[in-house]
């Protein structure tokens, strides 16, 4: 039948790419969606994690107004657990949609919560990098066994955060996983959009993201391990991945139909990857250390967190979860016994700069190279009702990065067995092409109230 708006995400397509290769014609269909309407780079915060665009995309709201930076974090209930538990009472803007009586299609949206009733149908985590549960999840409920049953589970898929460098032919087992894949979201998609008229059908692909992640030194001439010869061996992989998804953004975009507005958009760029993630919990205890925190009481936190107890002591800096390529830092004077204490807030900045200067210190043992790019402090820098919940600072290595040793004149030496880690990872960035009604799309959370304008939608 057809859809009056078409949204289609390339989930962690390289915006460079997808620019340059829309643009020259190497993406036919993306060229021809670009020359009915536009294109426009998105931006994003520098080192914020995929789960915290795909909350702003779903919330229509910047990062201290969603408050999620990474899949588990500590919730209300002060337990570390999986981040979309703690927005149970937060709409998404499709949710939104359906309860003004529009009719709605969201198949495989990265990082959505459990599935609640709409105006339509709503799958997750059937082809997605990054599940948040062990199997597909939908409403109505038995949609997500029929996808399976009609189209095919998920491909085998290597996205870890750490593997060694794939051989030749794991890399052409990626490519062709990937390539199913596609293949089965593009028969899904089809389905779905001829089954009926749509106010919006938003589908997720995931396999650009896959394959930045694992395949980026094959794609990126500044890859220290970047084999040309190998690369073009072995097909250009990242280049046969963006033209099978831009085969299936032209099926869609025929179904659904010569009236339809469309958007195709990317979430980041990519880079070579980063990490100091082996050494950070050493960096940490030391940072402890420097500042004050004694044995006694990292002793006692131990024994109480033994005992699943959330209380104090907290340490002057907790490592919390984050990507491999920063860290995440909360910081916590008088290891947060009285956050309402006159005074605290001066104490902590003067911690904050305290911790800054000495990880700013840290060098590469073997080069004397700085290892860390830049220190943001997303919690204060970010404005929003949940800007609290935000990391106090965020550590972002120098790409490529992937030192065994560090040292300083305060830290010490500090070192650790390197882990393979993956060739990519993601990078400030994300592209956007459209076909009727871009116009104010800067960023993730502006994709929302674009389908807002483009479908009429009454909005708060």
């Amino acid at each position: 039948m057809s859809a009056r708006f078409l949204m289609i995400a390339l989930d962690g397509a390289d915006g460079v790419l997808l620019d340059r290769w829309s643009a020259d014609g190497t993406l036919p269909n993306l060229a021809a969606l670009r020359a009915r309407g536009g294109a426009t780079r998105l931006r994003a915060p520098q080192g914020i994690t995929d789960d915290a665009l795909w909350a702003s995309f779903q919330y229509s709201a910047g990062l201290g107004e969603h408050g999620r930076y990474h899949f588990r974090q500590r919730l209300d209930s002060g337990e570390m657990d999986m981040a979309y538990l703690g927005e149970t009472d937060r709409e998404s803007f499709w949710e939104a949609f359906s309860g003004q009586g529009f009719r709605v299609a969201i198949l495989d949206v990265p990082k959505c919560g459990l599935p609640r009733p709409i105006n339509g149908i709503h799958l997750v985590d059937w082809l997605v990098h990054g599940r948040y549960f062990g199997e597909p999840k939908s409403y109505p409920e038995t949609l997500a066994g029929e996808i399976v049953a009609r189209f095919g589970p998920a491909p085998p898929s290597r996205c870890d955060y750490e593997g060694p460098r794939l051989s030749d032919k794991e890399v052409q087992e990626v490519i062709s996983n990937l390539r199913t894949s596609i293949a089965r979201k593009r028969a899904a998609g089809l389905h779905y959009l001829e089954s009926g008229t749509w106010d919006l059908f938003v589908i997720g692909f995931k396999e650009a993201h896959c394959a930045g992640h694992h395949l980026w030194d094959l794609a990126d001439p500044q890859h220290a391990d970047h084999d040309a010869a190998r690369a073009a061996l072995l097909g250009n992989p990242i280049r046969t991945i963006f033209m099978d998804l831009d085969a299936a953004v032209g099926d869609l975009a025929a179904a659904a139909g010569p009236d339809a507005a469309i958007a195709v958009f990317s979430t980041t760029d990519m880079e070579p990857n980063a990490t100091l993630a082996h050494l950070m919990p050493k960096v940490v205890y030391r940072l402890n250390a420097c500042l004050g925190e004694t044995l006694l009481a990292r002793t006692l936190r131990r024994v109480m967190r033994r005992c699943r107890l959330t209380a104090l002591p907290i340490p002057p800096c907790e490592l919390l979860p984050y990507n491999e390529n920063c860290a995440a830092l909360r910081v916590s004077p008088q290891w947060g016994l009285f956050p309402d204490t006159p005074g605290y807030e001066r104490r902590k900045a003067r911690m904050l700069e305290q911790i800054e200067s000495m990880l700013l210190e840290l060098v590469d043992a073997d080069t004397g190279q700085p290892v860390i790019f830049a220190i943001d402090r997303p919690a204060a820098q970010y404005t929003g009702k949940r800007s609290a919940a935000l990391p106090d600072m965020l550590i972002r290595y120098s790409a490529g990065t992937f030192p065994g040793a560090v040292v300083s004149q305060r830290l010490g030496r500090i070192e650790a067995e390197r882990p393979p880690v993956r060739p990519g990872n993601h990078a400030s960035g994300g592209f956007l092409i459209f076909a009727g009604g871009a116009l104010g799309v800067n960023a993730m959370e502006d994709l929302g109230p674009m389908a807002a304008k483009v479908l009429h939608v009454t909005t708060k």
